[in-house]
């Protein structure tokens, strides 16, 4: 079967060594890009420009593609594939890193296949911003939406507010946002990241929820309960993920919409933390999702 592919996203394809109290993982699938396109798989096709060294997984690479997730856009080279290792504490909120290799992403230069240049949604994950930008270029989207993380804020702000004055809209963490605008109040972040771009802005807050910002509307939500949660690894990814990838099935960008979109990032992201490595997100089906959503849904209702 021939897929329209409505999603073209970037970012860290990676193998991970994740520890908790209570139990590590090593080498398991990770990075950004496959959090997002495996959450944003569950709602329209993807497909993903990255990279891989030799040692990626040929598992790692069929269970992508079984998830129709197009991957002409991932280089397969010569080394070692990113790896990450960190370790969470009891509150799994605060993370330590033991070990960051960039390996073959360091020298990551994306290349957007023909066939793939008029995909109508693009999501630019934590790329610098020079290739951020050369993907946009490279792409004609009808909407782009873009992520980034504080290491870029900090050494590449100015390469950074170029990228932002080009996007539709703008996926950030509470500390990134406070950390991007100088200033403490989410709104007054919100306001400034819209002056310097990005109509749409997703300000996500943990454990505490998110906030949407579009033109003069505001709407936030809380994190979907959870009795138990596993690992918090990919969590802002899977959320972006789903609040994209529903974006892009519906094909428009309004208020109901948006709202929805918010809705379904959050209960992606609560599937993510369930289980370690990406195995919340494909050990469920679509009716799992429409499900938690609707319950979701009730559970907000006044």
């Amino acid at each position: 079967m021939r897929w329209v592919y409505v999603i073209l996203g970037t970012g860290s394809i990676a193998l991970d060594t994740t520890r908790t109290p209570f139990k590590t993982m090593k080498r398991v699938l990770g990075g950004a890009a496959t959090y997002f396109s495996l959450s944003a798989s569950h709602f329209c096709p993807v497909a993903l420009i990255g990279v891989v060294g030799k040692d990626f997984p040929q598992a790692h690479w069929k269970l992508l593609e079984s998830r129709h997730i197009d991957l002409q856009g991932v280089q397969r080279v010569k080394g070692k594939t990113m790896f990450f290792d960190s370790e969470f504490s009891y509150d799994y909120y605060a993370r330590k890193t033991h070990a960051t290799e960039l390996n073959v992403y360091a020298h990551f230069d994306p290349v957007v296949p023909d066939s793939l240049r008029k995909t109508p949604f693009l999501y630019l994950g934590t790329l610098e911003p020079a290739k951020q930008l050369k993907m946009l270029e490279n792409c004609r989207p009808r909407f782009a939406l873009m992520d980034t993380i504080e290491f870029y804020i900090e050494t590449q702000k100015p390469a950074l507010r170029k990228v932002m004055a080009k996007v539709d809209g703008m996926v950030l963490n509470d500390i990134e946002a406070r950390m991007l605008c100088k200033s403490p109040n989410l709104f007054e972040c919100a306001s400034t990241i819209q002056e310097w771009g990005p109509e749409l802005v997703v300000i996500k807050k943990g454990e505490n929820g998110s906030i949407l910002f579009y033109k003069d509307f505001v709407f936030p939500l809380p994190a979907f309960p959870l009795s138990s949660v596993v690992d918090p690894t990919g969590a802002g990814d899977s959320f972006g993920g789903g609040f994209f990838g529903h974006l892009a099935r519906s094909n428009k960008v309004e208020e109901k919409t948006l709202k929805e979109a918010l809705a379904y990032g959050t209960i992606m992201g609560s599937f993510c933390v369930q289980d370690f490595s990406v195995n919340g997100l494909v050990s469920i089906a679509s009716e799992d999702v429409e499900a938690r959503f609707n319950h979701y849904r009730e559970k907000l209702h006044i």
